[in-house]
């Protein structure tokens, strides 16, 4: 179906918690909206020459909603509907990898090219998340926080934005918790906070703990169900008196599976003791996508293992996370008007296995698949092995230069030019992921922009310029912490060669 027909979907099971429908309904989809659900067979007005589907055996729900995955940045993918639309997920936010420096290319890079609806929270620190193994602890890499631009920020993109996230982590104590609540509660955004320190960093006071005591109604907290330093049960695996002190005041707690942040011995004590998350997501990233994550599916099908009821679940991936982002006028619900967003899926019987982070398993005998998802009423059949090429999530700079490259314009390769004689002046060296500097990945991204500003260049276009001077398949990531990456005399050789220009000594 295409928009602007009327499709009628019939025999399915429909669970929408934000309209108490749990049973046997038929969902009428006009011009990419709801129209309504009606009883199996009733029929609706103006649908007597509709298309119809018949879903006979599957559930329908409203599309889901992933509130923490990574689609852009370090630790992002090539191809961000891969895990969004092609998930069965309709609706997305990437969870800090962008900030109030690097928002804009973002942007550039992203907007309009996913058919999941891409939302940001970005990170506090104006670069975003700087990479998975990048050791927290130097407060000077939260760079210059600018309540007047976060303002002029959030006014411009207030559509976009649907939160702050901060990490309680690292060595910089509570400051950065604080800070990021208060510029919460200036720019009107929930706090988004990860917890779960598992870098390997010398002893310290755990900020997680002060997460709960920070963090008021409408914040998040993600990892619920973690197992590193910093968990939510104590050594006696009873829940933290603080946590439920957070959860009395409204706090909403996210599971965020991710590669690091679920532990079955957490997961069973905590639920056993009734604390079961109000949101689950997948925290999904790069290679988490092959295990232990894959899929935001597989996160709700081991909620499923623990003992939480399917249309508890559902409401964990519809109606609360719209609810926490404020998207109920378009997401969250199959209520008429609302556009028709929708995940079809079948439950499985089997013998399955779900592991943790931790390589722990359980065995169980159902799982949720989906099999579709509509998206303003266009219909997008599943493909879980999409996200699963190592071309979507591993990045690596071609040893020739890219085909791409010899479809730049005149004004790219000019600007490419003056990119490199100004690299030229900056001397460089990335040692490890863990010692990478951010304020070095900041000046480079500063002389990207002062070249691209003087040859008039828009910024899609000039960072698809660099992009396509070094790989065959360009990344959405921040150009800082791309430049920073490249071997200096490596970089500053390619981007003379592809400008035209005669290589520049290193």
């Amino acid at each position: 179906m295409t928009q602007g027909g009327v499709l009628v979907v019939k025999g399915a099971h429909v669970i929408d918690p934000a309209q108490n429908v749990d049973g046997l309904a038929d969902v009428t989809i006009v011009d990419g909206k709801i129209l309504g659900l009606n009883k199996p067979g009733g029929g609706e007005p103006g649908s007597g020459s509709a298309e119809v589907l018949d879903l006979t055996g599957h559930y329908i729900t409203p599309g889901w909603i992933d509130l923490h995955v990574h689609a852009y940045g370090t630790l992002g993918f090539a191809d961000a509907d891969s895990i969004g639309i092609y998930q069965g997920v309709t609706s997305y936010v990437d969870a800090g990898d962008s900030g109030i420096d690097t928002l804009d290319e973002f942007q550039a890079l992203l907007d309009g090219t996913t058919v999941t609806s891409l939302y940001a929270g970005p990170y506090l620190r104006p670069m975003g998340l700087v990479g998975l193994n990048f050791l927290e602890g130097n407060v000077r890499s939260l760079g210059d926080i600018s309540v007047p631009r976060w303002l002029d920020c959030m006014k411009e993109h207030r559509d976009l934005l649907r939160y702050l996230k901060i990490g309680a982590m690292g060595d910089y104590g509570t400051g950065p918790l604080k800070m990021a609540k208060g510029l919460a509660e200036i720019i009107g955004l929930p706090m988004y906070v990860h917890i779960g320190e598992f870098q390997q960093v010398r002893p310290q006071r755990i900020t997680a703990f002060d997460a709960f005591q920070i963090a008021e109604a409408g914040d998040i907290i993600t990892h619920l169900y973690h197992n590193n330093l910093g968990r939510v049960l104590d050594q006696d695996g009873k829940v933290l008196p603080l946590v439920r002190d957070a959860e009395r005041r409204g706090v909403l707690f996210d599971i965020g599976f991710g590669g690091y942040n679920f532990s079955w011995e957490v997961a069973e004590k905590a639920f056993a003791q009734d604390l079961v998350p109000h949101i689950i997501s997948s925290d999904l990233q790069q290679h988490n996508v092959v295990s232990p994550a894959i899929s935001l599916a597989n996160v709700a099908s081991i909620f499923l293992r623990l003992g939480l009821p399917l249309r508890e679940i559902i409401r964990r991936v519809t109606e609360g996370p719209a609810r926490a982002l404020s998207l109920e006028d378009r997401a969250g619900s199959l209520k008429p008007g609302l556009p028709a967003d929708i995940t079809v899926f079948r439950l499985e019987s089997g013998a399955f296995e779900f592991a943790d982070a931790f390589k722990r398993k359980r065995k169980g005998d159902t799982r949720i698949v989906p099999v579709m998802a509509f998206k303003a009423g266009r219909r997008y059949d599943c493909d879980f092995e999409r996200c699963k090429d190592a071309n979507n999530w591993f990045w690596q700079v071609e040893e020739a230069i890219p085909a791409a490259a010899a479809r730049l314009s005149r004004q790219q390769r000019e600007f490419l030019g003056s990119l490199a004689d100004l690299l030229a002046g900056i001397e460089w060296e990335l040692e490890s992921a863990e010692t990478l500097d951010v304020e070095k990945a900041t000046e480079l991204r500063a002389a990207f922009h002062a070249a691209r500003q003087a040859h008039g260049l828009a910024l899609a276009s000039a960072l698809n310029a660099v992009y396509d001077s070094f790989l065959a398949r360009p990344f959405p990531m921040q150009i800082g912490l791309f430049l920073i990456r490249l071997e200096r005399p490596f970089a500053l050789a390619r981007l003379a060669e592809v400008s035209g220009r005669r290589p520049i000594a290193a």
